[in-house]
């Protein structure tokens, strides 16, 4: 039995001789030059993003006080406007025919109190006459009780012809006052943000008319923020806050107003924050309207993060190179969180999960979890093509 294995072992070794089949050796270690960036825990400011805009800190809506017809619009939307500066005109042909139907009534008052006025001095003639007879006894009491009754009766005339008077006097007041509100003039110097109406249209009181931002002063932004963030905010904190349309980066604001009144139907209360006048990096001025981000702190953490750049995926599986002591790469299988947006200043690493920004300027970090420890060194160059047991130059570190 033993000789008949022997045997075999040697057909078969005969037979690998006889091929010329050559051992298959491992490919030769190559040392690649490419940017090692050494991977570090560190504290990070958590922050929770949500959707604002720009807001003047002066704006005002213009109602109508009274009902009709836009009569002419004298501004567009966009235009520079001074205090006093006209935006459009209501038809005032109602509140012109009303005060002239209580203009005729005031002159018929007048012309009343004037007759009344000369009933109650011949009234008064008579009376003083009828006392005086009466003292020589040539009228009764009763002629005189008459005289007296006569006089008191056209001065209670004149009594309610004069509040009569008044009152008309004070319609017309009131009517003067109304056609001012069809004059509709910019409060302040500001630019004229909205036009809500057109010329033609039939506005009734109340109906908003325009809407004016104040061009001096300064601007907020402003978010609708989840109330369970409203006990770590206060007055004066600085947080981030980012407007794509007006600066490339995230830039640091001031909490300006916490309206603490939650809306019941979202759950959210307002939070304004002042813009700075002087914003780095700013592509032009600010306008009411643009859409922005506000960063809310929600804790402080340590996390791993590396540059998504030095990730690649091995089909589904986040894979990464990884130097050892002796400067040999190894393939590396992460286990990663979330992908931030990391701002840093004053003194502090502030993440943001926002994706308000472009994919250019802004280099975005991945949360390792798990398959890299702290201190490691990695290969960071995403047009690289690198192997398992590449050599890094410069020898063990």
């Amino acid at each position: 039995m033993y000789a008949k294995i022997l045997t075999l072992c040697l057909v078969l070794a005969g037979l690998a001789a006889c091929s010329g089949d050559k051992p298959a050796t491992a490919p030769t270690a190559r040392t690649v030059d490419v940017p090692v960036l050494t991977a570090k825990r560190q504290p990070v400011v958590e922050c929770r993003s949500f959707p604002a805009q720009v807001a003047s800190q002066q704006s005002v809506t213009l109602a109508s006080k009274v009902s009709g017809t836009v009569e002419a619009v004298t501004a567009r939307e966009g235009d520079a406007l001074t205090a006093g500066a006209p935006i459009l005109r209501i038809d005032d042909k109602d509140l012109t025919s009303q005060e002239q139907g209580l203009v005729a009534e005031r002159e018929q008052v007048s012309r009343e109190k004037q007759a009344l006025a000369a009933r109650a001095g011949l009234a008064r003639t008579t009376l003083e006459r009828m006392q005086k007879l009466l003292a020589r006894q040539a009228v009764s009491q009763e002629d005189l009780d008459k005289a007296q009754a006569e006089f008191e009766a056209v001065s209670r005339q004149i009594e309610a012809a004069t509040a009569q008077g008044q009152a008309v006097t004070s319609k017309i007041g009131e009517l003067a006052a109304l056609r001012a509100y069809t004059r509709i003039t910019a409060p302040f110097d500001g630019i004229l943000a909205r036009r809500y109406v057109d010329e033609g249209a039939f506005v009734t009181a109340g109906a908003p008319l325009a809407l004016i931002d104040a061009s001096s002063g300064g601007y907020e932004v402003t978010a609708q923020v989840d109330e369970s963030l409203l006990a770590g905010l206060r007055q004066g904190q600085t947080i981030l806050a980012a407007v794509p349309s007006l600066a490339p980066r995230p830039f640091a604001v001031t909490v300006s107003a916490i309206v603490g009144r939650v809306d019941p139907q979202n759950r959210t209360f307002t939070l304004k924050c002042a813009l700075p006048p002087d914003l780095p990096e700013a592509t032009g001025p600010p306008r009411a309207g643009m859409f922005g981000r506000l960063f809310v702190p929600t804790r402080t953490a340590e996390k791993l993060l590396i540059p998504a750049d030095c990730l690649s995926l091995r089909g589904d599986l986040p894979t990464a190179f990884a130097a050892d002591p002796a400067g040999t790469l190894h393939l590396r299988v992460l286990k990663t969180g979330g992908t931030f947006l990391a701002v840093s200043f004053g003194g502090a690493t502030y993440l943001t999960d926002s994706e308000a920004f472009g994919p250019t300027g802004h280099e975005r970090f991945i949360e390792v979890a798990s398959g890299l420890a702290d201190g490691e060194r990695l290969a960071c160059d995403p047009g690289a093509t690198l192997r398992d047991g590449d050599r890094l130059p410069g020898g063990p570190q």
